[in-house]
């Protein structure tokens, strides 16, 4: 039973590393389609905090998420098969394009298509920014620290690995805590 599991992680996770242009956070839409509407494997609020954490954990995000999910479903084989299948598309494609195409973002239609591409990739992570927004607890800290990340992040010009770092350690001391709502 655990094998089946597996390989239907594999495949979900699979299809979303073929069909999925960016990688990375233009992933995230599709795999909220994919884990939260249509297997329910979590819940939105599951997906949430699997979000934010794989946006500290060392590593690419949508890799991350495959591992936490796929461990969540299916233990240690589950995260290993949902890994394992969002990382095989991109490995394929790259390596046939480094075989065959040593010369491709030379060729001038090749060039537009990545301006197109790149377009579509800016408005799917614009779509999960405002989803996620709409989602969010509207508190005093919670605009405190949209307002300073933002700041920090166009105006001072810091790392985002430290904004995200900060709003974590400033959650910690002045956030409230949730677990005695979840009862």
């Amino acid at each position: 039973m655990k094998i089946k599991k597996c390989l239907k992680l594999f495949f979900i996770f699979f299809q979303i590393g073929l069909f999925t242009i960016g990688g990375g956070y233009a992933m995230i839409p599709l795999m909220r389609e994919h884990l939260v509407r249509r297997e329910k494997y979590i819940n939105e609020e599951e997906f949430l905090d699997i979000f934010a954490i794989s946006q500290i954990t060392p590593g690419p995000i949508a890799i991350n998420m495959a591992t936490f999910i796929g461990s969540k479903q299916a233990g240690a084989k589950g995260s290993a098969f949902a890994t394992f299948g969002v990382v095989l598309p991109s490995f394929i494609i790259i390596l046939l394009i480094s075989f065959f195409f040593a010369n491709l973002t030379k060729i001038p239609l090749v060039q537009r298509l990545f301006i197109g591409i790149l377009t579509g990739v800016v408005g799917e992570i614009a779509y999960i920014t405002v989803d996620l927004f709409k989602k969010q607890k509207y508190t005093a800290l919670f605009w405190i620290i949209l307002a300073s990340s933002l700041i920090k992040l166009f105006v001072i010009k810091i790392s985002p690995i430290y904004v995200i770092l900060l709003g974590g350690f400033i959650g910690i001391i002045f956030g409230k805590d949730n677990s005695a709502n979840a009862s």
